[in-house]
């Protein structure tokens, strides 16, 4: 043989080598007319993979056909791969990218990938329910590069909307944990106005999380500007002020927001609660300068040196004298903090945590009585420690039977509460005891002791 023939013979081997990958996209289209689907996957496979007809844009046109037609079709399960999202929005790409005249584009671009993007949000969702958030955020992604394909908004008008997927894919990225990722697409949708004030509450938590509280701040002021009237936000604003410690702020931020919403319970209440935590600091301020005034004067008595004994007396008497200034305080804020809580039961009559308050801050009253009573001197006897006493001791009981009234009224909605799940009973139980156990001290207080234990009895049936 010449070497002619040699060349010739080559080259016919190349060209039916060819033929027969051509061949396959044939085969694959006719078994595809034919219905024999799996005969036509079989086909295309090699086609696809092959030098001669991988960049044909008819072979990527028939592997498109192919894999819709099976995941259209349930009945094909027994050949669809587990990857087949993965495969059909690549073949869809492919098929655009080689047909460069446009031939295939009717279905390619302007249907298939539409269909592909339904395929892998699907695969999202169930990625999503399995926790595999990471393989959620990947076929969310896919659907996010399809859309600009969308021409007739077709994802739009089916929930596929640009928005809707970054919202998938925050909350893919919040359930893994990834504050990083969880950051980038909660900006993303707040950079196209998502219109839900939860991604800046949930944007606030991550920051607060990292301990970045200034940044969690100018987030939930962000979406306060935008939204404020939300009591969820307000109410977040108003946590992170009281745990910084900055009283005054919460303050000028509860009044705003309470002008804003004057008749809201969860403001009044949060506002109540403020000036019963008011009340309650300066009442521990006042206890530690009474012991530093009853310290000062013991020492006083004992004291030898003259001048010593006069500075010791004249710091004792300071101390009583801030001591008896701070009572008014305590009063004004109780007072506030009362106001407040019955605003709050007026409006909303079951809000079970204004009566508790209300019962405990009324109990309260009755410390500066007692510590009157026990301030009697010890040479008064008789008639004249009955004088002095029971007027103070009336005083201290009808204050009590007051507070008992409030945890009477928190008592009757804890009882009302369900317990038909393990959160709804830890919730009503934990109110239960919680009241039961303030009554019992009210009824010990009282004198009461067959109330005292019938009470203690019935909270430990909660424990």
């Amino acid at each position: 043989m010449n070497v002619k023939n040699i060349i010739l013979t080559a080259f016919c081997a190349i060209s039916l080598t060819a033929m027969a990958q051509k061949s396959n996209v044939e085969s694959a289209a006719i078994y595809l007319r034919n219905g024999e689907v799996e005969d036509a996957k079989k086909a295309i496979d090699l086609a696809i993979v092959n030098p001669e007809t991988k960049a044909d844009p008819k072979a990527w046109f028939y592997y498109v056909s192919i894999l819709d037609t099976i995941y259209r079709n349930p009945v094909y399960a027994n050949i669809m791969d587990a990857d087949l999202a993965d495969k059909f929005y690549n073949g869809c790409m492919r098929c655009i990218e080689t047909d460069v005249k446009k031939r295939y584009e009717y279905y390619c671009k302007d249907q298939a990938i539409l269909n592909s993007a339904f395929m892998s949000f699907n695969k999202g969702i169930s990625a999503y329910q399995d926790k595999d958030f990471k393989s959620a955020i990947k076929y969310f992604e896919v659907v996010l590069s399809i859309i600009p394909y969308d021409k007739n908004d077709d994802l739009k008008k089916n929930n596929l909307s640009e928005k809707n997927i970054y919202l998938y894919m925050a909350l893919s990225s919040m359930q893994s944990n990834d504050n990083a990722k969880s950051k980038i697409y909660l900006k993303k949708l707040m950079d196209l106005n998502y219109d839900d004030p939860v991604i800046y509450m949930q944007m606030g938590n991550i920051y607060l999380e990292e301990k970045d509280t200034a940044t969690a701040l100018q987030v939930i002021e962000q979406g306060r500007s935008k939204y404020p009237s939300e009591k969820d936000l307000i109410n977040q604003e108003l946590n992170i002020y009281m745990n910084m410690g900055k009283q005054d702020v919460l303050v000028d931020k509860l009044n705003a927001a309470i002008e804003i919403n004057p008749d809201d319970p969860m403001l009044l209440f949060v506002r109540g609660s403020v000036y019963d935590n008011y009340s309650n600091d300066v009442n521990k301020k006042r206890k530690s300068l009474k012991e530093q005034a009853t310290n000062a004067k013991k020492k006083a008595q004992v004291e030898k040196v003259p001048a010593k004994k006069t500075a010791l007396l004249k710091n004792a008497a300071d101390l009583q004298k801030e001591y008896e200034d701070q009572g008014s305080r305590v009063n004004e804020y109780a007072a506030k903090a009362e106001a407040d809580y019955k605003k709050v039961v007026e409006l909303n009559p079951d809000y079970i945590d204004a009566y508790f308050n209300l019962g405990a801050l009324t109990n309260n009253k009755t410390t500066e009585i007692v510590e009157k009573m026990n301030a009697i001197p010890n040479s008064v006897q008789g008639a004249a420690y009955d004088k002095i006493y029971n007027p103070l001791k009336k005083q201290k009981d009808d204050i009590l039977n007051v507070a008992l009234n409030y945890f009477n009224q928190a008592l009757a909605l804890a009882e009302q509460k369900g317990e038909d799940t393990p959160e709804k009973k830890k919730e009503k139980y934990g109110y239960m005891r919680d009241i039961l156990y303030s009554i019992q001290q009210v009824y010990a207080n009282l004198g009461d002791e067959k109330k005292t234990m019938e009470t203690k009895k019935k909270r430990e049936s909660f424990e």
